[in-house]
């Protein structure tokens, strides 16, 4: 099985479909390369000062990476809101949830002499492995040409269908996303990939995103690395995703809160995401089983 590429043009149905079927699949040119260009300038202070304090074997030796994106890179709001995200969100993760939220937002730059990172999924910070229950989605912009030679991400179409096991299963037969800049990979938190090995002379820059079900802790606190005096400034959907909003509706939350945040949403921001789906029953039905309707 081979990545599949669609253009800008297709719709989330469409993109969702593919993630079910492949595990992963690329949005080619999904944003103005100019957009990907102001983004990857307001990354470019902070990766130049931070970008090395994660080397690790699983990171690498040469690869820039840091989180907070959305603290000192504004722009990226443009891309982590994006409708087309959204939209395969809802697909892929609403059947399972009634919102979900950002797991974690990480700017990679992989230099020139950096080695292959290992093969892995993103979803195995949970310890719970669901048939048909996708907990994580994960979208990597390509802030510079993605090629096979330059550290493309590599990918096992159809991997998603890898059972999780205590070693690790075949995974020889990767392939490199080839992607110009302002493309989007969706892929599923269970699909297996990783960094390429960059043998180019020239860096190549992404920002990964991704989502898990509202119920679940996120991977990074993102109350942290965007405190409510930061996110106020940005839209109500994308406060929801930081989550600056609970996961539920009545009595029956997750993350509630009462008091005072200039940040905080009450009322979700889309409408697929005020679903009652799995919650405890209406107010009357309580009044019913405690004896007082």
């Amino acid at each position: 099985m081979s990545l599949s590429y669609v253009d800008r043009t297709a719709d989330a149905a469409t993109v969702a479909g593919i993630l079910h079927r492949e595990g992963v699949v690329a949005v080619t040119e999904l944003v103005d390369p100019h957009l990907a260009d102001t983004v990857a300038a307001g990354l470019r202070p902070q990766l130049d000062a931070e970008g090395l304090r994660s080397r690790s074997i699983f990171n690498g030796a040469l690869t820039y990476r840091y989180g907070g994106v959305l603290s000192t890179a504004p722009s990226a709001a443009a891309l982590v809101d994006h409708d087309l995200v959204i939209g395969v969100a809802n697909e892929i993760l609403l059947p399972h949830a009634s919102t979900y939220r950002i797991s974690s937002l990480t700017a990679i730059e992989i230099l020139p002499g950096e080695t292959a990172q290992a093969l892995h999924r993103d979803d195995t910070v949970y310890p719970i492995d669901l048939a048909g229950m996708e907990l994580v989605i994960g979208v990597m912009w390509s802030l510079s040409d993605f090629t096979s030679n330059n550290g493309g991400t590599r990918i096992i179409p159809g991997s998603h269908r890898f059972l999780r096991s205590w070693h690790l299963p075949e995974v020889s037969r990767w392939e490199a996303v080839t992607m110009p800049k302002g493309s989007a990979l969706f892929y599923l938190g269970s699909m297996w990939h990783g960094g390429g090995a960059n043998q180019s002379d020239s860096p190549r820059l992404g920002l990964v995103n991704s989502y898990c079900l509202g119920w679940l802790r996120p991977e990074v606190n993102q109350y942290l690395t965007t405190p409510p005096e930061v996110a106020v400034r940005y839209a109500p959907r994308l406060r929801a995703l930081l989550g600056y909003m609970p996961h539920g509706s009545g009595d029956d939350l997750c993350g509630g809160f009462r008091g005072e945040c200039a940040a905080w949403v009450d009322t979700p921001p889309e409408s697929e995401w005020r679903s009652e789906r799995g919650q405890i029953p209406t107010a009357m039905d309580a009044e019913i089983q405690s004896g007082a309707g």
